[in-house]
């Protein structure tokens, strides 16, 4: 297995110019290199502060577990391939990193390593991870965009690889017993072997067995199977061993990283797969049509039948808890085609184990099926079922009426993909001053393989934005793009998506918390 990191070629910018899952669908395919400009618009352009805030080194302090996708050079060849990347560090509140634990998935290998590091907290959040391989393979530098002290963004920061990801820290006094509960998972993977994967499901564990259901979409089909398996009792870094086998044959392992006893991340280890999951315990014991009430808004990845990591997806639905989806909207790039503010109404049959099947009917398209499972009333996973494209995501509760005046703050940021250019990762933040004007501050990496990496602050992007009932958010960067979307599940928090043709490019942002 070729070296995780390349000490040699990480990327000596280290500090943001100032101040984002779970998890990103697999891109392993180059675009062609189109020259195409994006689309540029004007409004008015308030002064906005640099970004600012009260965080420091001592921000980050505790043992944290992360999770990236993204695409790296490898070797003498100047290829490049997909990778998954996962583990568990201690941050020790003075810039040091120490006992981490790096899992690392790639061209059909999959190893662990070992790393201490160190890293920066600047005052609005941003800074750098840089991991040293205790195995003398070198170093992994990462970008860094805290929304509070127990949550981040990450991009890859080496010119030799792009990628995106998030963190979280870990309750450590969950590290002591073996997972136990009904928790609702989502993962999604590639194999040459089996192409893209969704699954999503629920899974009780018990004394460390588990039994369960789930909807797997493999192959254009959508099978609904039961679980078996096993969980291990995590280590004293709170990273343990899952495994699961369907009634359909399939089995799947996997590392998980505690986050607290009610939420784990995992990253599979089986030979020549790539998928990262995640699992929540459930709130529930029953659900009913009523435990889907309310306004929501989701945002989705995946791959198409043309394109890995060729379908994004964000958008809002209310449903009158009687099975009927009342009104909802969507905005989605699919292989390089966006759809743009698409008005939609549907239906939805919920069981009392919480799988609820929906329809949504566009009113300018073919009825699309999907799969929820809740985790809760407020939030579910889902699968889309159609037989071109394997998308996934997840739906939360709006807790908040909108407005332009609402979306006021600082913001932590995450987008990444790829356009016809490159592929694409940004992290840092993002300010609305609560009028119409927003800043983007970014620490962004374009990555065209083989190693032709940039890593660059551009400095203060200045925009406007307008804010619709449903939380739908149209944003103007002329230097970046006109064409961006936000779906907003509160003022704190949505789902966003840059809907400019030939790209695709999606994310999140979260409101900083300082501490």
């Amino acid at each position: 297995m070729k070296p995780r990191g390349r000490s040699s070629e990480s990327v000596s910018q280290t500090h943001l110019l100032s101040a984002v899952t779970p998890q990103k669908a697999l891109i392993v395919i180059i675009f062609s290199l189109l020259v195409f400009t994006l689309a540029c618009g004007s409004g008015n352009r308030s002064i906005i502060p640099p970004p600012k805030g009260n965080f420091n080194t001592a921000s980050l302090n505790g043992q944290y577990t992360y999770s990236l996708s993204g695409v790296e050079e490898i070797g003498a060849t100047s290829n490049s391939a997909s990778f998954t990347e996962g583990g568990v560090f201690t941050a020790d509140g003075s810039g040091n990193i120490i006992n981490g634990t790096d899992d690392f998935s790639q061209n059909g290998v999959f190893g662990s390593a070992a790393f201490t590091g160190t890293y920066t907290i600047d005052n609005d959040g941003t800074g750098t991870l840089v991991f040293v391989f205790t195995n003398g393979t070198g170093s992994l530098s990462l970008g860094i965009t805290l929304i509070d002290k127990n949550r981040f963004y990450l991009i890859e920061a080496d010119t030799f690889a792009s990628g995106g990801g998030s963190g979280e820290k870990q309750d450590a006094t969950a590290f002591s017993t073996v997972p136990s509960g009904t928790f609702v998972l989502r993962s999604h993977g590639n194999s040459a072997s089996r192409g893209s994967v969704a699954a999503v499901g629920a899974m009780t564990l018990s004394s460390g067995s588990v039994t369960g259901n789930e909807d797997v979409l493999s192959g254009g089909v959508l099978s609904s199977v039961t679980l078996s398996g096993s969980i291990a009792a995590p280590g004293t870094n709170g990273r343990g061993t899952l495994s699961i086998s369907t009634s359909g044959g399939l089995s799947f392992n996997f590392a998980y990283y505690v986050v607290s006893a009610s939420t784990l991340r995992l990253l599979q280890t089986d030979f020549g797969i790539l998928a990262l999951g995640r699992a929540e315990k459930r709130t529930s014991a029953t659900f009913s049509n009523a435990s889907l009430t309310g306004n929501f808004a989701f945002g989705s990845q995946g791959d198409t039948s043309a394109t890995l990591g060729g379908v994004q997806t964000v958008g809002a639905f209310t449903s009158d808890g009687n099975g009927t989806i009342t009104a909802g909207s969507f905005d989605s790039v699919q292989d390089g085609n966006p759809f743009t503010g698409v008005p939609f109404t549907g239906s939805y049959t919920m069981s009392s184990l919480g799988r609820a099947a929906v329809t949504f009917n566009p009113q300018t398209g073919v009825a699309m099926q999907e799969v929820f499972w809740m985790v809760s009333p407020t939030r579910a996973f889902f699968v889309i079922n159609n037989p071109t494209k394997v998308e996934d995501g997840t739906t939360d509760q709006q807790t908040t009426a909108f407005s332009t005046g609402g979306l006021n703050g600082q913001f932590a940021f995450l987008m990444d993909g790829f356009d016809t250019a490159s592929f694409v990762d940004r992290v840092g933040t993002l300010q609305a001053d609560g009028k119409g004007n927003l800043t983007l501050n970014e620490l962004l990496n374009r990555f065209i393989p083989p190693n032709l990496g940039s890593v660059t602050t551009p400095g203060l992007l200045a925009g406007n934005y307008s804010v619709a009932s449903n939380g739908r958010v149209s944003a103007n960067i002329p230097t970046l793009s006109s064409n961006l979307v936000f779906y907003m599940v509160s003022n704190t928090l949505a789902y966003t998506l840059q809907n400019d043709p030939a790209t695709q490019i999606s994310g999140n942002i979260a409101l900083q918390v300082s501490p």
